[in-house]
């Protein structure tokens, strides 16, 4: 329907991504009576003009391990190894300024359907609203509410089995500019996230969260040096952590360290630095242990067509693919895009992982599965092409291949995916 809906409008605007219809222009629009001296409002003549913006998307995909099993291990009863999927999606976004605000709403809601395992089906959305606030000339901000379902990638999941990832989320970022290029920085957020997988509920979390620093600009570049602590209560384990010594609220404090440089307009490079610690339960001390995190990236511009991404990066974080009080990754990525024409792009994409627990006892591991709270790595290598039919009308196919080793256990996925995607803006 989504596909048929998308091609339909490419027909009707006769491939024009600007044009509402070759029938409406400035010269061939209708004058349009007037009301006792009052005009109604002439039609707009670009789709940029319109005060909302609408947009869908069909994607079509091949999974061939959907329920991440691991190589040797049998598929459950009444399930499949590998399946198709189909996803609709419908977007609709609005902004309005006043007085001196700039009001937003954004939306997208899709579905999700299974060719084979229709007891996965779902569906999909993402909502957010709120204000790009400013006060006075020196201070400007964002206040905002995010809600969203999504599944899970092989990435973001503890064992084996498909989860759709619930967020619900609470932000506000702001910066007041001081003097000679300084400026104080305050944010806070309040989320929750809760997984649909009863292994990956052990980490369903709500947390809250407070920080403030200075920032540092001048010319290309920019110094930021932030501070933050976040309480985190982990809502589903009041029976596991009873057995397998699991906190159900830890504090992570967090200082850090960011430069951020322009060096020419093809070349840019940021890092960071900084510390993390965990204590059990709510405290402004510091903790005892502090592990570092750090991360650099860079984008290299190296031809007109020919642009490189790299990065790399050790994180210490509430956990997603372990069940521990906290997650340590070691991440390296690098991608290279070569726009072979106008219309055709081609991107190639290889990651390399590493998760482990931390700030967890030892006696977790002995009581939980290995498979659950072990170290595991992760490989990813993707291609993608994408190709501009019309201004607003562009399809894309992407093949993907991810590996995850821990525990003498190997779990493969391959994932295919087939995209038509209508943004006539």
């Amino acid at each position: 329907m989504t596909l048929g809906l998308v091609l339909t409008l490419g027909g009707v605007t006769g491939g024009r991504g600007q044009e509402l219809s070759s029938s409406v222009t400035a010269a061939s629009a209708p004058s349009w009576p007037s009301l006792g001296g009052f005009a109604l409002p002439a039609l707009p003549e670009n789709w940029a003009d319109l005060p909302f913006k609408l947009t869908a998307s069909e994607t079509t995909s091949y999974n061939s391990n959907i329920n991440a099993l691991p190589l040797g291990f049998a598929v459950p009863p009444r399930e499949v190894r590998a399946d198709f999927t189909t996803t609709t999606n419908f977007g609709f976004s609005t902004k309005a300024n006043v007085y001196g605000q700039q009001l937003y709403f954004d939306a997208t809601f899709g579905v999700i359907r299974y060719l084979h395992q229709v007891n996965f089906n779902s569906d999909v959305y993402t909502l957010s609203a709120g204000d790009n606030w400013t006060l006075t000339s020196r201070c400007a901000g964002n206040l905002g509410v995010t809600l969203s379902k999504s599944p899970a990638e092989i990435t973001e999941v503890v064992g084996s089995g498909v989860n759709y990832i619930t967020s619900n989320a609470l932000n506000e970022t702001g910066k007041c500019a001081v003097s000679n290029g300084y400026s104080v920085l305050f944010n806070g957020s309040l989320t929750r996230d809760t997984n649909s997988n009863p292994i990956d509920a052990v980490n369903n979390v709500r947390t809250s969260m407070v920080g403030a620093g200075i920032e540092y600009a001048k010319g290309p570049s920019t110094l930021t040096a932030l501070a933050s602590i976040s309480d985190t209560n982990y809502t589903n384990r009041a029976a596991t952590a009873i057995v397998a010594g699991l906190a159900t609220e830890v504090d992570f404090h967090s200082f850090s360290l960011n430069y951020t440089r322009q060096i020419n307009p093809n070349l840019s490079v940021s890092g960071l630095i900084g510390l993390v610690g965990v204590t059990n339960g709510f405290t402004f001390g510091l903790p005892k242990t502090l592990l570092p995190i750090y991360t650099l990236s860079t984008t290299w511009a190296m031809t007109p067509k020919l642009s490189l991404t790299a990065s790399g990066s050790r994180t210490v974080a509430p956990p997603t693919t372990v069940i521990a009080n906290a997650e340590i990754d070691y991440d390296a990525t690098m991608s290279l895009a070569y726009q072979m024409t106008s219309k055709v792009g081609l991107t190639l994409t290889g990651s390399a992982g590493y998760t482990t627990a931390g700030f967890t006892p030892a006696r977790t591991a002995a009581i939980l599965t290995p498979f659950f709270t072990g170290a595991s790595n992760f490989y990813t290598a993707t291609a993608g092409l994408t190709y501009a039919m019309t201004p607003f009308l562009s399809a894309g196919l992407t093949a993907s291949y991810t590996e995850r080793v821990g525990d003498h256990l190997i779990t493969p996925q391959n994932l295919v995916m087939l995209n038509l995607n209508y943004r006539p803006y």
